[in-house]
C-alpha cells in the first residue's frame, strides 16, 4: 500500500470505527492506535498515534467528526457529527465525490499473506478475488444474524432480521454478486437490526458487518 492509499484507508477506517462506537453507545477520550487496529482488523503495517490523529483532524476539517484539538495535535473525545454518522451509515468512502461512481477500497487482504495489502494493479490480484472475499464476509454476516435471531424478543425485529439474512444469501449466491449491494445490506444490518437488538447481540452483528463497509 502506498502512502496515499494508506492515508485514505486510515480516514475511512477511523470513520467506520467511530461509527461502530456510536452504535455501541461507547465514547473514547482519545483514539488509541491499538484499539483502532483491533476494531477494524487493520491489515496494513502498524498505525501510529500521529497517523490516527492526523486522520481525525482531516475528518474534523471536513465536517465528519467533532472533537477537541490540542497543541500536541491530539484530538480529544472524538465523535461523529450528524453528517458524519449519516455518511458512515452509507458505507461510502470519504474519497467519493458527487457525480463519481462509488469508490471501492483499492486494496484487499489475502488470507495467508502475513498481513500484506495487495494493490488491485499488482500481478495476480484481481477484482474477482475481491468479490470472492466480500461474498465470504457476507455469508459470515448472514450466519451471525441468523445465530442471534432466537434472542430477539421483538417479532418485527426478528422478521426484519430474517428478511435481511435472505437478501444477503440471495445476493451472495447470485451469479454476479455486487460488492456495493452487499455493503448496502451490511449497512442495513448495522443501522437497523444491530441498533435495535441491544448491546451484546448488536455487537455480534456489528463485528460481522464492519469488514464489508470499512
Amino acid at each position: 500500500m502506498n502512502k496515499a492509499e494508506r492515508l485514505w484507508n486510515l480516514r475511512d477506517g477511523v470513520l467506520a470505527w467511530l461509527y461502530e462506537l456510536r452504535l455501541e453507545g461507547a465514547t473514547i477520550a482519545e483514539a488509541k492506535p491499538a484499539a483502532f487496529m483491533e476494531a477494524t482488523s487493520w491489515s496494513g503495517s502498524e498505525v501510529t498515534r500521529e497517523e490516527v490523529n492526523a486522520a481525525l483532524e482531516w475528518l474534523m476539517e471536513e465536517g465528519y467528526v467533532d472533537g477537541t484539538g490540542t497543541m500536541q495535535r491530539i484530538v480529544l473525545r472524538p465523535k461523529l457529527t450528524p453528517y458524519g454518522e449519516k455518511y458512515a451509515a452509507s458505507g461510502k468512502s470519504v474519497r467519493d465525490l458527487p457525480g463519481v461512481a462509488e469508490v471501492q477500497s483499492p486494496y484487499l487482504h489475502i488470507e495467508g499473506s502475513s498481513g500484506v495489502a495487495v494493490a488491485f494493479s499488482s500481478p495476480g490480484a484481481t477484482q474477482t478475488v475481491n468479490v470472492r472475499q466480500k461474498v465470504d464476509q457476507a455469508r459470515a454476516l448472514a450466519d451471525a444474524i441468523e445465530q442471534v435471531l432466537p434472542a430477539l424478543a421483538d417479532e418485527q425485529l426478528r422478521a426484519a432480521g430474517e428478511e435481511l439474512v435472505s437478501d444477503i444469501r440471495r445476493e451472495s449466491n447470485s451469479d454476479s454478486p455486487s460488492p456495493g449491494r452487499l455493503k448496502t445490506l451490511a449497512t442495513a444490518a448495522m443501522t437497523s437490526v444491530a441498533t435495535a437488538a441491544g448491546t451484546e447481540v448488536g455487537k455480534v452483528i456489528i463485528e460481522a458487518a464492519l469488514p464489508l463497509i470499512s
